[in-house]
């Protein structure tokens, strides 16, 4: 039984995996907005919260569910906060960033546990 629920497993990430790498090379609209939109604030905020969260889940032994919780409500309150700041700017483009670096740690920590934890003896 638990066989055939890894092999499903298996099976759907190859699934989302190919559906991506679809999307991502034959789509010139995604390729564009990636490419063209995406600035290096981006790619930094989603760096630092994905590394924000393997440092609460990791060292500080916060569970999983409760890490992501609270780390998106924080990205959405600093967002908010900066956007009525005069001298900074909250944009929802870097709280998109910082929720898909902790939705990515997640989903990298859950692979993690399904795959390597269930093959140590």
């Amino acid at each position: 039984m638990k066989k055939n629920v890894t092999t499903r497993y298996h099976f759907l990430f190859i699934l989302l995996f190919l559906l991506c790498l679809i999307t991502l090379f034959f789509s010139a609209e995604v390729k564009i907005a990636l490419l063209k939109y995406t600035q290096i604030d981006t790619v930094g905020h989603f760096i630092g919260f994905f590394f924000l969260s393997f440092l609460l889940n990791n060292f500080f032994k916060f569970p999983l569910l409760t890490t992501v919780a609270c780390l998106i409500f924080y990205a959405a309150l600093s967002e908010i906060g900066q956007y009525y700041l005069g001298f900074r700017n909250g944009e929802f483009r870097d709280f998109i960033a910082d929720v898909v670096g902790v939705l990515m740690f997640a989903f990298l920590k859950w692979l993690y546990s399904l795959y390597w934890q269930n093959k140590t003896p």
